[in-house]
């Protein structure tokens, strides 16, 4: 068989299609069971319609029920068909055969089989055929058939009848688009493509249209290899399986869900699809905008929630945050509330505010991880910051204090990237800064001397009788009198951007563990 051949009559609503078969089997003939003709009981007769499984075999389908169903739905059925010996008609109106005719084949008689239809207008009052679903529905089963070796060559071919004159339906198999992933292999073929406006995904198991696990199985790769489980969102894919007659199970008589549990066919899948899918999605352009746009979308979800998170982080940071009363000038963030106590009775209170930190800030690699942080919104909150645009800080100059240990460091460093990251502005224009404090104090001649290296010490020490000397080992080592000298005397070192800034912030706090490790492997 080379052709099927579709005719829509969108004038009468008659559809017609033709086959260049061989006849119904034994279309003279008849059935042992109902004593009708074979073709006529086909077309007639309700048959079980669920599928049939017992421990030997899984005997599959729904056994002629569309037929009996649309012959039962139209104002006019008819079928004729044509074997190697026979020529068999019928014609149905309202159900009611009206015409019959059984002969032996002519020479004239074209082998194949034609059926026909007109939906009832009583039961479809109003009907109009829908011709871009005909043209899409025939189009998807014309593409299933080009994927069945079995069926190489068959095509089908279409025309819509309107005012009496004929026109093509348009019936293709190029409707893909061109920038898309397919795999194929015995189990059938996955097209994966990046989605656009009006394109939905679409599965098939041996032929029918349907839904199933099979879809979220794919799913699941692909959002997983995306790292965002609602990326499907931004792709959609065609899955055609033809699958052995072990897991070939319908949920309902439409056949419109695949009925097989994960555990079933999850492990065929994988085996056949995942690894070669995603290679060839990691090396493809689709990927790339696929990301930008699961990246869009996360942004504003993230502004959306950052926002939100801000409206209520203003009313519950009173106890960490002390503001200044009459102008911003500094905003200190320190290192826990022992060093926020002290800052804030050594401050100016008219032009220095104080926030305290709890422990470390999250390392804010993403926008959602802002959102997800009480602290980084808090901050955002004080500063009157806004991620989604460029506003000026609500206080001119942020200072770092922390202590000099690695813990404060560290923590040093994620105020930094998180700046640099996400206001990058804030250093560029000078605004961020970082407190040096003093690590060696001691007494000498009634006053207090105080030291920001062990060698600036061990130079002042040298033949002078210290007394009162301690080492200051962190912010919550130096006194009321000690912090005020710091307050007084201030030593502020100012974060600036240089040319490795970006690539040792990113291997500090990127996503590569192994970069990292070779950078503090090389240390």
């Amino acid at each position: 068989m080379k052709k099927i051949h579709v005719v829509v009559n969108l004038d009468t609503n008659e559809v017609s299609i033709s086959d260049e078969g061989g006849g119904f089997h034994k279309a003279n003939s008849k059935h042992t069971k109902t004593k009708k003709n074979v073709v006529r009981t086909a077309m007639e007769d309700l048959h079980a319609g669920s599928n049939f499984i017992d421990s030997s075999t899984n005997i599959l389908g729904t056994h002629g029920v569309g037929s009996a169903v649309v012959n039962i739905l139209s104002k006019k059925f008819t079928v004729t068909t044509v074997n190697a010996t026979s020529y068999v008609h019928f014609e149905w109106d309202d159900y009611r055969v009206i015409n019959e005719e059984k002969r032996g084949k002519a020479s004239s008689d074209r082998r194949g089989t034609t059926v026909s239809f007109i939906p009832s207008p009583e039961i479809f009052p109003g009907f109009k055929w829908d011709e871009e679903l005909i043209r899409t529905y025939l189009s998807f089963k014309n593409y299933l058939i080009s994927l069945d070796p079995k069926l190489k060559g068959l095509e089908i071919d279409g025309k819509f009848i309107r005012s009496g004159a004929s026109q093509d339906i348009g019936i293709t198999r190029d409707f893909l688009p061109k920038e898309s992933i397919t795999v194929k292999n015995e189990l059938g073929t996955i097209v994966l493509w990046k989605s656009y406006e009006g394109s939905n995904s679409v599965s098939f198991i041996n032929g029918s249209r349907c839904t199933g696990i099979h879809q979220k199985v794919v799913n699941d790769w692909c959002n997983e290899y995306f790292q965002y489980n609602l990326a499907h969102h931004f792709y959609d894919t065609l899955i055609a399986l033809d699958v052995p007659s072990t897991l070939m199970r319908f949920g309902d008589q439409n056949k419109s869900k695949y009925d097989v549990t994960r555990f079933e066919i999850e492990e065929k899948l994988e085996s056949a699809f995942k690894s070669k899918l995603l290679r060839n999605l990691k090396n493809s352009d689709i990927s790339k905008e696929i990301l930008e746009d699961i990246e869009d979308r996360l942004h504003d979800e993230s502004i959306k929630k950052i926002k939100k998170a801000q409206r209520t982080s203003k009313r519950k940071i009173s106890e960490k945050y002390s503001p200044s009363s009459v102008r911003k000038d500094y905003l200190y963030i320190t290192e826990g509330l022992s060093a926020a106590g002290p800052v804030k009775q050594a401050r100016n209170s008219e032009t220095e505010g104080v926030y305290a930190l709890r422990g470390k800030i999250k390392n804010t690699k993403r926008l959602a991880d802002l959102a997800d942080n009480k602290e980084i919104l808090e901050i955002i909150s004080v500063l009157g910051l806004d991620p989604s645009k460029e506003s000026p800080p609500t206080y001119k100059n942020i200072v770092i204090a922390a202590d000099e240990d690695p813990d404060g460091q560290h923590i040093a460093s994620l105020i930094i990237n998180f700046f640099y990251k996400w206001f990058p502005y804030v250093i560029q224009e000078g605004r961020l800064l970082k407190l040096v404090t003093p690590l060696v104090v001691c007494d000498w001649q009634g006053g207090r001397k105080y030291f920001f290296t062990l060698d600036e010490f061990a130079k002042f020490s040298q033949n002078k009788k210290l007394s009162g000397v301690n080492y200051l080992k962190g912010l919550g080592s130096l006194s009321i009198e000690d912090w005020q000298w710091v307050m007084n005397n201030k030593v502020l070192f100012n974060i600036i951007e240089d040319r490795s800034s970006k690539k040792f912030l990113e291997i500090a706090f990127g996503d590569s563990s192994q970069k990292r490790k070779s950078w503090l492997e090389g240390i």
